[in-house]
């Protein structure tokens, strides 16, 4: 054999031998069934609805404020001698307390020549009763009369050269010194009641109707001082009866009882202090708090049923923070989703988890 053909027919050669291989493999092999791919369903989250009274709870802000607000003025004249050490910005002090005393030298002087000046007519009328002297009797009782007013205005004036405080309060702002001369009718300070505090709180027409005037509801106050969040309890006092034109909202004010007494509340309320009020309302029948995830913008919500979502319209009869009450559209067992996909529409099949 040709050397130049032995060497075109062995290539040949292992090319048909591999082809051979190849079939008889392939011939072999095992048929792989196939199988259908499966998605897996979306999850949601749902709560079973429970139909009940649901007390809503009107947040609202305010200051809290002393109930009187008094500018203390002096009724006589002269120059303070004295003050207390408490007649300073920001310092509580009691009823009856002296905050400022006036020289009262001038003022003794005038009751004791009042006091002489009522012993010498009661003289004159003894003489005169012993005259038995009709005119001047009369004249002598006159004079006598005359001179017990002005021993009291005296006395009343003396009294009035010592400034006290007329309830208990906080001095609010000091606006005489030590040592300065004042004249009557001159303001020394501004005084705020501490007995009772009030705090006005700015509540939106809409929301009104769900507190009921007539019930003294307990109302919380909250505050942040500090790294502390601090709570008062208070009482519900009264709601206006009129609209402000500017922020159009109703004044309701509440009321605390001695705040600056630390053995009825936990914490001091300061005068001045900005808080945030809960005040309980009238509960709505016959309906479920969700919450507000659970909306859709429509104000619908879907439920679950037979593992396929069902949108239904909803009555939402208050919104409060993240959640809703809700009042129509729900039925007792109703399975609401309370969590939100990216894409939901009626009828879609999901996969439920309970909340």
């Amino acid at each position: 054999m040709p050397e130049r053909l032995k060497k075109l027919l062995v290539p040949l050669g292992v090319l048909v031998f591999a082809v051979v291989i190849a079939r008889i493999m392939v011939s072999s092999r095992h048929t792989l069934e196939g199988a259908a791919a499966q998605l897996p369903l979306p999850s949601v989250q749902t709560t079973a609805v429970e139909l009940g009274d649901v007390t809503p709870s009107i947040v609202a802000y305010g200051n809290v404020n002393a109930r009187y607000q008094l500018e203390l003025a002096t009724e006589v004249t002269g120059r303070v001698v004295w003050a207390a050490p408490e007649f300073e910005p920001g310092h509580t002090v009691a009823a009856g307390q002296v905050l400022l005393r006036i020289d009262p030298l001038s003022y003794r002087l005038e009751l004791a020549q009042a006091r002489a000046a009522l012993a010498n007519a009661e003289l004159q009328l003894a003489d005169a009763r012993a005259l038995k002297r009709r005119a001047l009797i009369v004249e002598g009782e006159l004079v006598i009369e005359a001179a017990r007013q002005r021993v009291t205005k005296a006395e009343q004036d003396l009294a009035y050269t010592e400034i006290r405080a007329p309830f208990n309060g906080v001095i609010d702002e000091q606006l005489v010194e030590y040592g300065q001369f004042i004249a009557t009718g001159r303001t020394v300070a501004r005084f705020l009641s501490t007995d009772t505090a009030e705090i006005s709180l700015q509540v939106p027409a809409s929301e009104v109707g769900f507190l009921d005037p007539l019930a003294s509801a307990s109302v919380t106050l909250s505050a942040r001082i500090g790294a502390e969040q601090r709570h008062w309890q208070a009482s519900l006092l009264r709601i206006e009866s009129r609209v402000d034109q500017r922020t159009r909202v109703v004044p309701v004010v509440v009321e605390v009882t001695s705040p600056y007494d630390a053995g009825q509340h936990q914490h001091v309320l300061p005068l001045g202090l900005f808080v945030q009020a809960a005040i309980p309302g009238k509960p709505i029948s016959g309906a479920v708090r969700l919450p507000a995830s659970a909306l859709q913008a429509d104000n619908s919500v879907f439920v679950v049923v037979a593992d396929a979502l069902q949108r239904r319209q909803v009555n939402i009869a208050y919104r409060e923070g993240n959640t809703a009450v809700i009042d129509a559209g729900l039925k007792a067992g109703d399975q609401v989703v309370v969590n939100r996909l990216e894409v939901m529409f009626e009828g879609m099949k999901v996969a439920r988890s309970h909340g």
